[in-house]
């Protein structure tokens, strides 16, 4: 008896946290500026935390992401109740039949991270499950670090100095 129900407080338990991902994701693209697609489809109700890691992504880089799901029955809705790119806090909507978030353009350091964090919730009639999907984007673009800057203003003050010289010389 005993057995029974420690089984059955097991399966309420799991019953209310849904599948969590871990997952990386390759960003593609040429020269300073990349982009990721990424998506996921939760089978379960409950709670989930999502996190996906892109690569590669070393680096200091201007960063903006977006989110978006559309459920039209309660199996099918995805609510975010937050979302982080390294710590950086994605604005979300409200919840409904039709939910985004985003980040407009934040200079961050990598490696980069967005974290995915909500639930499925619905009246579950008997053991009906679950398919709620959301899927997003992350773009970004290198930006110069301050050496480079240096670097530009130091050959910038050299042209002036050598234009300075023959302007004298003339």
């Amino acid at each position: 008896m005993k057995t029974a129900m420690g089984l059955l407080l097991a399966l309420a338990t799991t019953a209310v946290q849904a599948d969590d991902l871990n997952t990386n994701v390759n960003l593609g693209g040429s020269g300073t500026d990349q982009s990721a697609a990424f998506g996921v489809t939760h089978l379960e109700k409950g709670a989930f935390s999502d996190t996906f890691t892109f690569s590669p992504s070393a680096g200091i880089y201007s960063v903006n992401a977006g989110l978006a799901t559309l459920g039209f029955s309660p199996e099918t809705d995805v609510t975010f109740t937050a979302a982080y790119v390294n710590g950086q806090a994605l604005t979300l909507s409200g919840p409904g039949l039709f939910e985004f978030a985003y980040l407009l353009p934040t200079v961050i350091t990598g490696p980069l991270a967005l974290t995915v964090f909500g639930y499925v919730d619905f009246e579950d009639t008997c053991c009906s499950p679950a398919s709620a999907s959301y899927a997003g984007t992350l773009n970004i673009s290198a930006v110069p670090e301050p050496g480079s800057y240096a670097l530009l203003l130091a050959g910038l003050g050299v042209v002036g100095a050598a234009a300075l010289k023959r302007r004298r010389e003339a």
